[in-house]
């Protein structure tokens, strides 16, 4: 009888260092989830701004490029002169957010007013490049886009204009 009251203490020590050791293997925690839900975004371009080449003289044809940081640069027999700016947006969303700038990848055509012929604008940019922060307290930024004309020799004589797409993103 010793031996079975030995052997059931032995069963009952066993039993409770077994329960012991799951209780102390398993433990738990409460988590906290979050979510900012961001302001809307909208995108305008300022009142009177356009991206604008000016006066071109075409001679033997070329290119004008107006960048975003409102550097002008011609190639080939080009004469380019006059008012000469990148176009001006501006964004607002959520305050100190980080938004990305898309612009066309393709080329795209001005028309000649009263007529068909075009020229092709290309080689976007824009300033800042890349993301860049909206202001901490208002949530507003500015940015410029420029980009290249090409103008073939011969090119009628007229005034140009079209359209591109630019696009902002949060990030």
């Amino acid at each position: 009888m010793r031996n079975s009251l030995r052997l059931a203490a032995v069963g009952v020590a066993v039993a409770a260092a077994s329960l012991a050791t799951s209780a102390q293997a398993a433990a738990s925690a409460t988590a906290t989830a979050t979510a900012e839900v961001l302001s809307s975004l909208t995108l305008t371009v300022d009142p009177g701004s356009q991206l604008d080449f000016g006066q071109i003289a075409a001679n033997t044809g070329g290119t004008v490029t107006v960048n975003a940081d409102s550097t002008v640069a011609t190639t080939g027999g080009l004469v380019s002169t006059g008012t000469r700016t990148p176009v001006s947006l501006t964004v607002t969303g959520s305050a100190g957010s980080l938004v990305a700038v898309t612009l066309p990848a393709a080329a795209v055509n001005l028309t000649r007013s009263g007529g068909t012929e075009t020229m092709a604008l290309s080689n976007f940019n824009s300033t800042p490049n890349g993301a860049f922060q909206l202001d901490t307290v208002t949530g507003v930024s500015s940015f410029t886009v420029g980009g290249r004309l090409t103008v073939g020799a011969n090119q009628v004589p007229g005034t140009y204009a079209g359209t591109f797409a630019v696009s902002v993103e949060y990030q």
